[in-house]
């Protein structure tokens, strides 16, 4: 049968046949893969349609969970995201953090609405797009399921403290207050095997709080302005560069913990 849906281009590759497989992820029917014989070199409008940062009209021919592009139509390109690096880096994470996350034909109308504000905000950014980057992340995690406690400590209820330093558990799902800190903190050397006061347990101190973080600044404030400003706003503000690599580490274990996944790689985030 034939379909019609909105959708953005996240990804695409060569097969056999001279042909393309198309990954969009589509309002109506969420992440779906699509096979397509259309020239994606050509330079019509519907040749356009098969790249990446395209939001496109398509005309798709379904069966039996097989999915074929007969047409498409560019409703409109975010092709100015590739002519600066900074924005086409972070947009490309973004279309590869998409890819893990969506299911197959399970549609995310929320998350689809945010990913164009997202990719309208940064066509136009000319500051810290990683900012925006991470602001994305934070925005999908409650859509998720998984958005951290960041109001009262993740372990018992008790109103933590709004002044730094915070302590973020990413086992327990958010803050901590300080007494569940040091108590997640000796449950972890311990599950290490080593004794009390031994010089090998001091050594593996570090890796014992691989999931657990102090942090000297307002971490709460930080995520839940991610969380509730508009994406126009991030490339406007300027962090410490320790306090972003923070930021960006603790996101990052989150992702990885939770949903196995990490597009925050440190090196290419420099």
């Amino acid at each position: 049968m034939l379909i019609s849906t909105e959708g953005i281009v996240l990804k695409q590759h060569k097969i056999a046949g001279n042909r393309r497989m198309i990954t969009i992820f589509s309002r109506r029917y969420g992440r779906i893969q699509a096979g397509t014989a259309m020239n994606e070199r050509g330079k019509n409008r519907s040749a356009l349609a098969l790249r990446p940062f395209t939001f496109a009209e398509y005309e798709i021919f379904k069966n039996r969970g097989y999915y074929n592009i007969n047409n498409a139509s560019v409703k409109r390109s975010f092709f100015s995201i590739g002519e600066n690096l900074d924005r086409f880096m972070a947009g490309s994470r973004a279309l590869e953090y998409l890819e893990k996350i969506l299911l197959e034909e399970q549609p995310q109308p929320a998350l689809f609405d945010l990913t164009m504000e997202f990719f309208e905000a940064l066509e136009t950014a000319s500051g810290d797009c990683n900012m925006m980057l991470y602001a994305f992340i934070v925005k999908t995690l409650p859509i998720l399921g998984i958005m951290p406690e960041l109001k009262c400590c993740a372990n018992c209820g008790k109103e933590v403290e709004p002044e730094p330093p915070h302590f973020f558990s990413i086992e327990a799902g958010g803050i901590l207050c300080k007494n569940c800190f040091q108590m997640e903190v000796e449950s972890a050397e311990r599950q290490k095997g080593y004794p009390a006061g031994s010089v090998r347990r001091k050594k593996a101190v570090p890796k014992a709080r691989e999931l657990l973080f102090t942090v000297d600044f307002d971490i709460v404030g930080v995520m839940q302005y991610f969380a509730k400003r508009p994406f126009q706003t991030f490339s406007k503000i300027s962090l410490r560069p320790e306090y972003r690599d923070r930021i960006r580490h603790i996101i990052s274990s989150y992702l990885n913990y939770y949903l196995s996944i990490d597009i925050l790689d440190e090196e290419a985030l420099k």
